[in-house]
């Protein structure tokens, strides 16, 4: 491209001499020619980009972190003339395009259309734009190069990976829970006033009628070990750069986690801050489903701050539980009185340090019944846990 540009300047500088030397119909007609050519080229290169036609599509119904997703993308030329050396960029920052070299050209006759089918690879969880991100159009004498924006990006909605553990690096058995903590499965007649996070199935109505407040069934009989988590649901940053890859990994060990337990049959509560405080109760598989589809569409807000977190966790009866996990990103003051209480209350905590940060901290940073772990943006669950 950059000799046929030389050669242009050439043959115009040259017309130029032409005129000023010698003149005459054959000079100016060289001269306006010289002219005319780039102006054309220039001219086709806009016509192609507005009259080019991109369809995208995502084969796969459901795309998951990491998982191969069938793609392709359709160029189609409605015109009479034909559409030359046309590339595409792709989006990369969140995504990867197998297969499709970005350097190829392609040449499109009159009214035909060419498809490209490939693989898409999405990095995080989240929605964003992926597939074709511009359009590079050329003309016939490759004096130019023009690179657009495509005019109909293809947006994904991208699910979180589930990574299925066979262990966990922690010295804190499911089996082994306190004496005195009481998680009950079966009802009695017994009643207490009721506690936010309680299951409102368990309201006794009558004596909630009566007594001009709600009470709930307490629960006798044999106990079933289960673990809280404490997930941060705080937004940090402003860009999907900076937010993306650390609300992927929150979640995703989230879900690792809950998985197993509910695997090995313990239950697990799960306790955050969606603009108000939010519990979500896991008996068994059968409710593992419902949980991954809400931690898909879960929305991490700036507001969502670790104080109103930490907070609303004690209104939620978190202490009948047997262990408790903390993934979180910050570790700052906060965050270690948090820990300390739980302690107090005798529960062992284990913390998930997400963060790009490659300074560790270590288990004796914390109380003799916490143990820490950091985990970063990239790395594999299976390998760090």
């Amino acid at each position: 491209m950059l000799r046929n540009r030389l050669i242009a300047i050439a043959l115009l500088i040259l017309s130029i001499v032409a005129i000023s030397f010698y003149g005459g119909p054959v000079t100016y007609g060289f001269f306006f020619l010289c002219v005319l050519v780039p102006a054309v080229s220039a001219g086709y290169c806009f016509l192609v980009y507005l009259r080019y036609r991109i369809y995208q599509v995502i084969v796969t119904k459901n795309v998951v972190v990491g998982s191969p997703t069938d793609y392709y993308f359709t160029l189609q030329n409605e015109d009479f003339y034909s559409f030359s050396g046309i590339k595409v960029e792709f989006f990369s920052d969140f995504s990867i395009i197998s297969e499709l070299d970005e350097n190829n050209e392609y040449e499109l006759p009159p009214h035909s259309g060419l498809k490209k089918e490939t693989v898409l690879v999405c990095k995080y969880r989240g929605e964003y734009d992926v597939g074709v991100k511009n359009i590079i159009v050329q003309d016939y004498l490759r004096l130019f190069s023009f690179n657009f924006k495509n005019k109909e990006n293809l947006r994904a909605i991208v699910m979180p990976r589930l990574e299925i553990l066979e262990t966990l690096r922690h010295p804190y058995s499911p089996d082994v829970y306190k004496d005195s903590r009481i998680n009950p499965t079966e009802q009695d007649v017994l009643v207490r006033e009721y506690i936010p996070g309680d299951d409102i199935r368990n309201i006794n109505w009558k004596i909630s009628a009566h007594m001009g407040k709600p009470y709930v069934r307490t629960k006798t009989g044999l106990e079933n070990p289960s673990i809280a988590i404490i997930m941060d649901s705080c937004r940090f940053g402003k860009d999907m750069e900076d937010f993306l890859p650390l609300e992927n990994k929150v979640l995703e060990t989230t879900i690792a986690v809950v998985y197993y337990y509910l695997s090995k049959g313990i239950n697990a509560s799960v306790f955050t801050y969606e603009g108000a405080p939010k519990k979500y109760s896991l008996q068994g598989m059968a409710s593992f489903e419902d949980f991954y589809a809400a931690m898909g569409a879960f929305a991490f807000k700036e507001e969502n701050t670790s104080d109103k977190l930490f907070k609303s966790v004690w209104g939620a009866n978190i202490t009948s539980c047997s262990m408790a996990y903390m993934i979180i990103h910050e570790l700052d003051e906060k965050a270690l009185v948090q820990i300390e209480e739980l302690n107090k209350n005798g529960l062992p905590v284990t913390v998930y340090h997400i963060s790009d940060d490659e300074k560790k901290l270590k288990d004796a940073d914390f109380g003799k019944n916490t143990e820490y772990t950091h985990i970063g943006y990239e790395d594999k669950l299976k390998e760090v846990l």
